[in-house]
């Protein structure tokens, strides 16, 4: 794809099967619609994602070289679409016809198949263990520098000195991971009255944000904030004005130069009506569309430039207010800024986007419960779409606490909506329910989830022998896996700690602490021989389930056991199965699949 300023290459064919996928758009009387967008749309996030987009020529044309399996591919134009599940390589050519919404209530189950898994060929292993001395020489570096993190005893030392919360205190401490000497100094010159805006400050802005925001720049945020006034609550002064987390922006001093910048009689104008916020950069600062990679820019730089993209004009306006007492936000719906005025949220646009003002709606999302499913969560097992000229947008609630618990109660615009839930299969095909529905202005719906399941009698994939021996850490004494059989099964995880596919798993398995805690079978993570990284302790699992044990496969005992009873040799880790009590082996996993600790989870039911 080429641009004015940038080109777009596509390099998968260097390193995946892939083929040409043409698409013809037609209208309903089966002429070619030139100009109409083309979508290429692969499932991810709960939602569908378009990884190319492509224009239609003059024959109603559009192709894209792409790679095996299924995708959703959306066309649109002038509001018509249509869209239709391809499986590439079974099919070359896509003939979509453009149609007016019918705006109806429909349901629609779509099967997402992946592309059939192919061996991969073994790599040089003098190389792979040269790439295997500079990884452990990296982990040695990075295990030294974690080593100066503070530890909880220091950190509860400290909170009892200064009078605050232990648990607090170490929770914040020990998210801010290498920046902690930051937010210890933060805390640490906090004076007696500043400690509860001091704290909530910190509660307000994101984890990542912890590990790299100095303390002056938080400083300037809350020593450059207007007092809550009375008529509003602590909760909201917290997130919509005390908070220097906007959008996906970087966070950077900007309170003190935005009230520096105005004159005591236009701050005062700016309070009194905040639509003037908007006039004033409408009117000061030029629209700029040469940032092509949307990196958002700060309010201060915005202001010194006097030009700025769109985003970053909503995250100005949004500064700007909050820098004067005005509780605003960049709306997680639909993307507008916005104000709360006299208890209601007014929102805002600017030149570019100027369109008329849409009615609100009310929709609560109801789940009701799947077996061998936990509370769904957005971007993981659903998201709401709105449709906007032809294609469906997805609304942003990521890290919303409105979608954190059921029913969710969401105030949205009037408009055309999709509901997207999958659940995916430990063979990494996703079971996808589509709700289509229209919320009229000032209506109200309840709308409940369809989360699509199958559950089938597992295949017996082999028999695991239990006489295989490994070392339990901290003591290294000899364990046998017979001795952890019992009537609710067992999980062996064959690890190596230092590669990013076991990091990816153990953080998935330590998420759900609580559901593996909840089940009575064992949970053996052992080590694969030579595995064992430098500065390797029980503490790098902090937050492994109850009674999980940890081992060491030294004599690869486990991983002998394990291929024998399936049949063949594996090295790609990490390497899971799930065995009844009888050793009949139900599920195995190799490497890292995206939701293998929910497929495990679902997978327990079965045992029995």
């Amino acid at each position: 794809m080429k641009t004015t300023l940038y080109t777009k290459i596509n390099q998968l064919p260097i390193y995946a099967p892939s083929t040409k996928l043409l698409v013809i758009v037609k209208d309903t009387n089966s002429s070619p619609i030139q100009d109409a967008n083309v979508d290429f749309c692969l499932y991810n996030s709960a939602e569908f994602y378009p990884v190319a987009t492509k224009t239609t020529d003059t024959r109603g044309k559009a192709s894209v070289i792409t790679g095996l399996g299924d995708m959703v591919v959306w066309a649109s134009k002038d509001g018509q679409y249509a869209f239709a599940k391809i499986s590439v390589g079974n099919t070359d050519t896509l003939i979509l016809t453009l149609q007016e919404p019918e705006y109806a209530e429909r349901e629609v189950d779509l099967d997402i198949i992946p592309p059939v898994a192919r061996s991969v060929e073994a790599v040089n292993q003098a190389k792979a263990e040269d790439n295997n001395r500079r990884l452990r020489g990296e982990d040695t570096i990075r295990e030294a520098y974690v080593a100066t993190f503070i530890d909880s005893a220091s950190a509860a030392a400290f909170a009892k000195d200064k009078g605050f919360s232990v648990s607090d205190t170490w929770r914040l401490l020990y998210n801010s991971r290498g920046n902690w000497k930051e937010i210890m100094f933060y805390l640490s010159s906090l004076r007696v009255e500043e400690a509860k805006n001091g704290f909530d400050l910190l509660e307000a802005i994101t984890e990542k944000d912890l590990h790299d925001t100095p303390a002056s720049i938080l400083f300037d945020h809350l020593r450059h904030t207007p007092p809550k006034p009375e008529e509003l609550d602590q909760e909201s002064y917290m997130r919509f004005v005390l908070s220097p987390r906007i959008g996906r922006e970087l966070i950077t001093p900007w309170r003190s130069f935005i009230q520096q910048s105005f004159s005591k009689k236009q701050m005062k104008e700016f309070r009194k009506n905040p639509s003037k916020v908007a006039d004033w950069i409408n009117g000061y600062i030029k629209p700029d569309q040469t940032n092509y990679y949307s990196v958002p820019l700060s309010p201060k730089g915005v202001m010194q430039l006097g030009l700025a993209d769109t985003y970053s004009k909503k995250v100005l306006f949004v500064a700007i207010c909050r820098s004067l007492g005005i509780p605003a936000k960049i709306s997680q719906a639909n993307g507008k800024p916005g104000y709360l005025h006299e208890g209601k949220w007014e929102e805002i646009a600017f030149e570019q986007e100027i369109a008329p003002a849409l009615e609100k709606s009310k929709v609560a999302l109801y789940y009701d419960g799947v077996e061998g499913i936990e509370k769904p969560g957005y971007y993981t097992r659903f998201t709401l779409a709105r449709l906007e000229n032809g294609r469906f947008k997805t609304l942003d609630y990521e890290n919303d606490p409105s979608v954190s618990s059921f029913p969710c109660q969401l105030t949205v615009d009037a408009g055309y909506y999709m509901l997207v839930t999958g659940n995916r299969q430990s063979d990494g095909s996703v079971l996808c329910h589509l709700q289509f529905f229209m919320l009229p202005g000032g209506s109200s719906k309840d709308v409940h989830l369809t989360i699509r399941n199958r559950q089938k009698e597992p295949e017996i994939l082999g028999h695991l022998k239990a006489d295989a021996t490994f070392s339990g850490f901290p003591g290294m004494d000899t364990l046998k896996l017979s001795s952890f059989k019992n009537d609710e099964g067992l999980i062996v995880f064959l690890i190596e700690p230092d590669k990013e596919p076991t990091k990816h798993l153990m953080e998935e398995i330590q998420a759900l602490q609580e559901p593996f805690s909840q089940w009575r079978g064992a949970l053996l993570f052992v080590v694969a021989k030579d595995k064992i990284p430098a500065g390797f302790s029980l503490g790098t699992y902090h937050k492994l389930p109850v009674d999980a044990i940890i081992g060491y496969d030294g004599n690869a005992e486990v991983a002998s056991a394990v291929c024998d009873a399936l049949g063949f040799s594996t090295t790609n880790l990490p390497v899971v199965i799930v065995c009844r009590k009888n050793g009949e082996i139900i599920m195995f996993s190799e490497g890292y699949h995206i939701g293998t600790g929910e497929q495990l989870l679902k997978t327990l039911r079965l045992l029995k």
